[in-house]
């Protein structure tokens, strides 16, 4: 089973197109420098890393589930390992932050993948979440939006604390930051 339970082809079809879209001045450029700026120091997990753009302003580690992704990111230098986050390869409690940067929405099984965030995350451990906001009609490929408050009380269920929550309708996102208690 792959993470993001539903097939994209946008790699195949657009290339390494969040490097293409950092380099003009775009809504998805504003996005990348807010999560840039956003994330703590210490080692950092990207899920669903895709092209590694993000992956690289943050000096993280990645995983993508697309054979695609993963090589073009590799092709740009960054450190992304094709895998499932519903069964990470890694040991317990390594990294600082995890950050899940418009994957939840996708996800037909999230509770799975925040249990494995849970494992891979150190005591006091960060996890970031980035997804759009529901309302009007939903993405065909999303298996379930949610309102901030919808979220945060859906994590904080997992065992985390809401740090801050911030939406920004005009790059029609939602920013979530949650300690692990």
């Amino acid at each position: 089973m792959t993470f993001m339970d539903i097939t994209f082809n946008k790699y195949e079809k657009r290339g390494a197109y969040h490097w293409k879209e950092f380099n003009q001045n775009t809504a998805y450029r504003k996005h990348a420098l807010i999560v840039q700026q956003w994330i703590s120091s210490g080692r950092t997990l990207d899920i669903g890393a895709g092209d590694g753009l993000i992956t690289s302003l943050i000096d993280a580690e990645g995983i993508d589930d697309n054979e695609t992704a993963v090589k073009l990111a590799k092709e740009k230098g960054v450190n992304v390992i094709l895998g499932d986050a519903y069964d990470m390869p890694y040991k317990k409690n390594i990294f600082d932050n995890v950050l899940m940067g418009d994957v939840i929405e996708h996800l037909k099984y999230p509770a799975k993948v925040i249990d494995q965030i849970k494992k891979v995350l150190k005591p006091k451990g960060r996890l970031y979440i980035v997804t759009p906001p529901k309302g009007g009609k939903m993405d065909k490929y999303h298996y379930k939006e949610y309102t901030p408050e919808e979220l945060q009380q859906y994590i904080e269920n997992f065992g985390f604390k809401t740090m801050n929550v911030t939406v920004r309708p005009n790059l029609k996102r939602m920013y979530l930051e949650f300690q692990l208690i």
